[in-house]
């Protein structure tokens, strides 16, 4: 059972006070709750008083209610009961435990001071040289902080940190032991950062990304498994083959070649994208081979190759986002990757909205923002590291 943090369940509480399907223990608490803070009080009186119906009402409105119902109609204990109780009272119940329930009730009812805009928008930070080196003992070595510039690894082998990549290198006279030794490099939102292999292969870690590779390669092939987004510079090397293992979905196959390949977990589909050189991509039971500015598409268990261009596509490591008809919510999931934010969608049916265009990686988070809202009647509002995106009716 789901574990949900004090403030959704007082949410939930207020809500079932408001339609009235409280019970006597549940009262108990929520009376508790009240005198805990004054604040609480003033909370509860706010969204009870006639003067704020309103607004409230107005934003219950935005919510996709039939969705949300199905939810909400469990927490607040009730069963058919939807057909005696009027839009209004229901998107109360909603909106209550979407606001209440994430701590953003007070954000929508009182206007932000400037000087709490300014602070807000400047804990949005670019992203930028951030990873962590998890060894195989499961020792973590946190990459852009480390003041290890030298990391040992065991089996002849070391590690050359500089904070921005990391490069895995033989020790000069000593030789290890033929047992595949594994590491990973894990880069978080907000973050990015460069390996180089032990086979000298320039790998571009995205944003909420990790790839686990051995220390050292066995004589015979090249295994690595990725999660996310890189782009691969591979050395060739005809007698073992380059293999990537995408997210446990596909494998791309290689000797030597450049290629960007995006497999995030939260994704349907997986995307290989050849710049130079040939490679050969696989799911177990389907087998295909691309040239430079073609690209393999992985969806519902189907690979399918159509023509672009390349460098669009990796873009992303020269410090570009170049969207091609992407949709706001593909776009808004990759800014939250990079600038390490949340998005919430007061209008859910605006992730349904198509860009194209470019923005600079590394420009200051309310340019990207203000770029994207003269394009479309979308605009956002940013509370803390949360980006809400609402649209425009008027």
């Amino acid at each position: 059972m789901m574990d949900y943090p004090k403030d959704y369940k007082i949410s939930r509480l207020i809500a079932k006070k408001v339609i009235g399907t409280l019970s006597p223990a549940e009262e108990e608490r929520l009376e508790a709750w009240l005198k805990e803070d004054v604040r609480n009080r003033e909370l509860f009186q706010y969204i009870l008083e006639g003067k704020n119906l309103s607004s409230r009402d107005l934003y219950a409105r935005h919510f996709e209610v039939d969705d949300s119902w199905k939810t909400v109609k469990k927490q607040l204990g009730l069963r058919n009961k939807r057909r005696s109780m009027s839009f209004g009272r229901m998107g109360i119940a909603v909106s209550i435990i979407l606001l209440v329930g994430i701590g953003l009730y007070w954000g929508f009812f009182r206007k932000p001071t400037e000087r709490e805009i300014a602070q807000s928008i400047a804990r949005i930070e670019t992203g930028g040289s951030k990873a962590v080196l998890i060894t195989s003992s499961g020792d973590e070595i946190v990459l852009q902080d480390s003041t290890k510039q030298l990391i040992a690894l065991g089996s002849g082998m070391v590690a050359k940190n500089d904070g921005h990549q990391v490069s895995y290198e033989e020790i000069v006279g000593e030789s290890g032991r033929d047992v595949l030794v594994y590491n990973t490099i894990r880069v978080p939102c907000g973050g990015e950062y460069k390996l180089f292999l032990s086979d000298s292969t320039e790998v571009f870690l995205n944003s909420d990304s990790e790839i686990r590779f051995p220390v050292k390669f066995g004589k015979n092939k090249r295994d690595v498994f990725l999660r996310g987004e890189a782009f691969f510079i591979v050395r060739k090397d005809a007698s073992r083959p380059f293999v990537v293992n995408a997210d446990d979905k596909v494998s791309v196959e290689v000797l030597g070649t450049q290629f960007n390949l995006q497999a995030y977990p939260n994704k349907k589909i997986v995307e290989t994208t050849l710049n130079e050189g040939l490679v050969r991509v696989y799911d177990g039971k389907q087998s295909v081979k691309i040239q430079p500015d073609q690209q393999v598409v992985y969806k519902d268990g189907e690979l399918f190759i159509r023509r672009v261009d390349a460098s669009l596509y990796s873009a992303w490591k020269d410090g570009r986002f170049v969207l091609l008809n992407n949709t706001l919510e593909d776009i808004m999931m990759c800014l939250g990757r990079w600038y390490n934010i949340d998005i919430f969608w007061v209008n859910p049916e605006l992730k349904e909205y198509h860009f194209s265009g470019e923005l600079a990686r590394y420009e200051d988070f309310t340019e990207i923002l203000d770029m994207l809202e003269k394009a479309t009647r979308v605009h956002f509002e940013v509370k803390g590291r949360t980006v809400f995106v609402n649209k425009i009716f008027k």
